[in-house]
């Protein structure tokens, strides 16, 4: 093939990278929390494949269909609940404005009233009062509608999330062998870089599951000493929420706190909640996962750290998966460099990343 041939082929790949880049990328937190699962399961999938005597797509349908199955009851629980918690809120406030007997006329005339003993001004609040009513309404309609994006949003990268699982667990190797084969590096290079990255996802696995333990047992002491009932229970399920790639705990303490400062009219317990929630548990998610990590991959802590809290800041969720990996291939990369400068240091590097 001709120099300028070989360019050529060189851009064009360049860019159908870039192209499917751009259009994957919306899915791209729920590939990686696919191969994630995967890989910190796969142990499972093998015990699996030799019961039902290697059949691949029967133990890989098995496999994605249980930890789909897993988070679906834990979902439909939390709006089961939450549904009740609803019906009860509003019932009780009914309640309470009828045994309250509160009459908006007489305040709006006693607040008059009063304005005009204070020297205030009178003005006309009830046009005040309907412009507020009618911005929170169309306030609400928009949440509403967001809400219902939200909730399809989230049902298609579930069965996005159990589709992946199944391929990754079924032609997983396969598709590793054929991208270390793609790779435009000699064999024991491309298994290095793979091995790392397989670190990366068991560093992120381990990180995800024992930050929501904490943060569910955390996010339960929070509620108990705000008073909230069934703390255990609550912050059983806000653990399983610290698994979801979007929403989080706060998915549990927000409203709660929410409700206890505006609805309730328990406002230091609702303070309290908030703060614990904004402060402690969600800081354990930044503080424990990119520990974790660094442990697994025996990459250096503070870059971690670095790395995670940085990719959360600036791209989000998204970023807090991918850098990790992509500090894992820099170093990878300088491995290589350095084993090319000096070939004797390449078993050694090899040694420490494996």
């Amino acid at each position: 093939m001709k120099p300028f041939q070989l360019n050529f082929l060189h851009i064009a790949i360049l860019a159908s990278f870039v192209f499917l880049g751009i259009v994957v990328s919306p899915f791209l937190t729920t590939l990686l929390l696919a191969a994630i699962l995967v890989t910190g399961t796969y142990p499972i999938y093998n015990w699996i494949l030799k019961k039902v005597r290697g059949h691949k797509v029967v133990a890989s349908i098995i496999m994605s269909l249980s930890i789909g199955v897993l988070f679906s009851i834990v979902f439909i629980l939390f709006i089961l609940l939450l549904s009740q918690e609803a019906v009860s809120t509003y019932q009780g406030f009914d309640s309470w404005l009828r045994e309250s007997k509160f009459n908006l006329n007489s305040f709006i005339g006693k607040l008059v009233k009063l304005s005009a003993k204070m020297g205030v001004p009178q003005i006309d609040i009830i046009p005040y009062i309907t412009q507020s009513a009618q911005t929170f309404s169309t306030l609400l309609v928009q949440q509403s509608t967001l809400l219902l994006k939200s909730i399809v949003w989230l049902i298609i990268n579930f069965f996005l999330l159990v589709f992946t699982m199944f391929f990754f667990y079924k032609d997983g190797k396969y598709l590793i062998a054929r991208a270390e084969k793609m790779t435009p590096l000699p064999m024991p290079y491309g298994q290095q870089i793979f091995s790392q990255f397989r670190q990366v996802c068991l560093g992120m696995l381990y990180g995800i599951f024992f930050t929501a333990i904490v943060q569910g047992i955390l996010g339960g002491i929070g509620l108990w000493i705000a008073g909230v009932g069934n703390p255990i229970f609550w912050g059983t399920i806000m653990g399983f929420f610290g698994m979801l790639p979007v929403g989080g705990t706060g998915i549990i303490w927000l409203p709660a706190g929410i409700y206890l400062l505006f609805i309730s009219g328990h406002y230091l317990a609702g303070i309290f909640l908030l703060i614990w929630g904004g402060l402690i548990v969600a800081f354990v998610d930044n503080l424990i996962k990119p520990f974790l990590i660094s442990k697994q991959t025996k990459i250096y802590p503070l870059a971690t750290f670095i790395v995670v809290i940085g990719g959360l800041m600036v791209f989000g969720l998204k970023g807090a998966i991918i850098a990790p990996m992509v500090l894992a291939a820099l170093l990878s990369f300088l491995n290589i460099y350095t084993a090319e400068e000096k070939p004797s240091d390449f078993t050694e590097a090899s040694t420490k990343t494996s």
